[in-house]
């Protein structure tokens, strides 16, 4: 049996436009039908004994017929809507998709839609089984993004070898057939969730020859990251039970962990031991940071600071950079603009600090040591 077999990306949103590419010669009309007609047959279990012309083989270099074009040259034409419009064939192997629409195009987008949509209810059921698995170390949090991005990674995918089955036209209306082939749509997620997975790993096995605040630093970055292939991971073992997701959600649990870990283990010190100094310490010491003089994360301030001396008040303004250093290696660097006004200098440079320490909490500490 001979299909015609397409390549159209998916569009969610409206109705798409598609680009015409030049194409390889295609075999005719009548035995396009003659191939729609045969594929039908056989999966209604009927005996194809309709003979097919040979048709020249095409290569995997070659671009697919423009859908609009070939499928509209097959459209028949009916007087009632077909059943399989209702009731899509159900398959092991493929997913089927029904569409209607005023042209090719929309019907063809409201097919694949059906299935997107059965796709993700498949997801959704099997996700709830596997909560175990997705619920990462009992974070409420992150196991509600993981679900939110796994709805998301479901809208992205894109359809490829989309084979048409049934076409007609019924009162100015284009009613579409569609189906994808499950195993193949496996294979093209799959490659895309072992790209990430691998960039995920090299990154974290990377950064542990560096201090702790750099591998949580790295952790944070990879946060998203894990998310989106948790959520890839739970997609292909849906789509093939055989998919080994304990495996890599175990794995992403262990970098979870390791997170939480390096939190209490990091140590920091604060160089200097003036007023914004001491500020900076009430606030790590508030947050639960640990503060040791031999560390190997180190923040260090650099003060400007001007006077003036407008109307008998003293007015003290100017920057505070905050860097903070672990092994010879800035890691984050931010400046915080100060203002303190008093009668006298040094109750204006305390007002200052004070500035300082609200602007701190402010912008929060995880974000001032990097990983937020």
């Amino acid at each position: 049996m001979k299909k015609l077999s397409l390549i159209v990306p998916l569009l969610f949103i409206g109705c798409g436009t598609f680009t015409k590419t030049s194409t390889p010669r295609q075999p005719s009309i009548q035995t396009q039908k003659m191939d729609a007609q045969s594929a039908w047959d056989e999966l209604e279990g009927k005996k194809v004994s309709m003979p097919t012309p040979t048709t020249r083989k095409t290569t995997s270099t070659q671009k697919a017929p423009n859908i609009t074009n070939e499928v509209q040259s097959m459209l028949e034409k009916g007087d009632t809507i077909p059943d399989w419009f209702y009731s899509p064939p159900k398959s092991d192997k493929y997913f089927y998709g029904a569409g209607e629409g005023s042209s090719v195009e929309r019907a063809k987008v409201s097919a694949l839609n059906l299935i997107a949509g059965e796709i993700q209810t498949a997801v959704s059921s099997s996700f709830s089984k596997r909560e175990g698995y997705s619920n990462i170390n009992g974070k409420k949090d992150f196991y509600k993004s993981v679900r939110s991005n796994t709805r998301s990674e479901v809208k992205k995918i894109t359809f490829t070898n989309i084979e048409v089955m049934k076409t007609i036209k019924v009162n100015g209306k284009i009613y579409l057939l569609v189906r994808i082939n499950k195993q193949q749509l496996f294979k093209t997620l799959k490659n895309r969730f072992e790209l990430l997975d691998n960039k995920i790993t090299s990154q974290i096995e990377a950064s542990r020859k560096y201090s702790l605040l750099d591998q949580l630093i790295t952790l944070n970055k990879a946060q998203k990251q894990i998310q989106k292939a948790l959520s890839l991971a739970n997609i292909l073992a849906t789509l093939n039970p055989d998919f080994e997701l304990t495996k890599y959600a175990n794995r992403y649990n262990s970098y979870i962990n390791q997170k939480t870990e390096l939190l209490h283990q990091i140590t920091l010190s604060v160089a200097g031991n003036d007023l914004f100094a001491q500020k900076l310490v009430e606030i790590l010491n508030q947050q639960g940071y640990k503060i040791a003089q031999n560390s190997d994360v180190t923040i260090k301030l650099q003060k400007q600071l001007r006077t003036t001396k407008p109307y008998q008040m003293v007015v003290v303004r100017g920057t505070v950079n905050i860097q903070v250093v672990a092994k010879n290696k800035t890691l984050k660097s931010t400046s915080i603009e100060v203002k303190g006004i008093s009668n006298e200098k040094s109750e204006a440079i305390a007002k200052a600090s004070i500035n300082f320490k609200n602007k701190l909490q402010k912008i929060g500490i995880n974000k001032l040591l990097g990983f937020e």
